[in-house]
């Protein structure tokens, strides 16, 4: 009796041991991150969301990568993906995809079927970022990357993202407004004034009308004067009449 529960106790701690060995067991398939590695990747499905897992066998097994970052400098012509199996060949799994705004974070469609590749229990995804030089792809020195680890039909993302999320931004930066200059009012409005308004008349402040005006109003002062002046002729030629009848 004492033997058959002692066996059972063995048992029980061996099950446990196993179990909480086996979740190291299958993330070791994954290969590490390789050192040129520069950022984790992002796997999308068909509707842009972040996947953590899926299977090697579907059409495709993802529909996208996402980089973190935009390619370095020099190197935003293009893009491509490519595995890393665990022996250390490559295959690549996408077209190279031209990059539309190097400013923003690197992404590569495709549609890959992972079981036509042999990638075994364990892979390493890559995000190449290329420079065109006369039609031929230079890749450069850094990669973005994230590690499959595959059982059976299905495969895991090592690390595995924090699902569910969503890509990383790709909106262009927010730039300051423009500083408004100085204002310069209202601009002045269209003259009411006719078009053919004369303005010849006009002369020291006076008008065509105010001069005719102002020669209206001497006529009187001149009829006056003109009589004073007959009047002053004729008391003069009547002076000089008594003269000459004195002498």
């Amino acid at each position: 009796m004492l033997l058959t529960t002692a066996a059972r106790r063995s048992a029980a701690v061996g099950i446990a041991v196993l179990l909480l060995a086996a979740p190291t067991a299958a993330q070791a398939a994954a290969p590490p991150a390789p050192v040129n590695s520069v950022g984790v990747l992002s796997l999308l499905d068909s509707g842009g969301n972040v996947l953590a897992a899926g299977s090697t066998a579907a059409q495709p097994g993802f529909s996208a990568a996402l980089a973190p970052a935009s390619c370095p400098a020099g190197f935003s012509d293009a893009a491509r993906l490519s595995a890393i199996r665990a022996d250390g060949s490559v295959v690549v799994i996408s077209a190279t995809t031209p990059l539309a705004d190097p400013l923003q974070p690197a992404k590569v469609p495709t549609s890959p079927v992972l079981a036509d590749y042999a990638l075994g229990d364990g892979a390493t995804v890559t995000l190449e970022c290329l420079s065109v030089r006369g039609g031929v792809p230079v890749p450069a020195a850094t990669v973005f990357s994230i590690g499959l680890d595959i059982a059976g039909g299905a495969f895991t993302l090592v690390p595995a993202p924090v699902v569910p999320t969503s890509p990383p931004a790709t909106n262009p930066p927010v730039t300051d407004p423009p500083t408004a200059g100085p204002s310069t009012g209202p601009s002045a409005g269209p003259s009411t004034a006719p078009s053919n308004m004369q303005t010849s008349g006009v002369a020291n402040g006076k008008t065509n009308g105010d001069l005719a005006s102002t020669g209206t109003a001497a006529l009187p002062l001149l009829a006056g004067a003109g009589l004073l002046l007959v009047a002053g002729s004729s008391v003069l030629l009547w002076r000089r009449r008594q003269a000459g009848k004195r002498a």
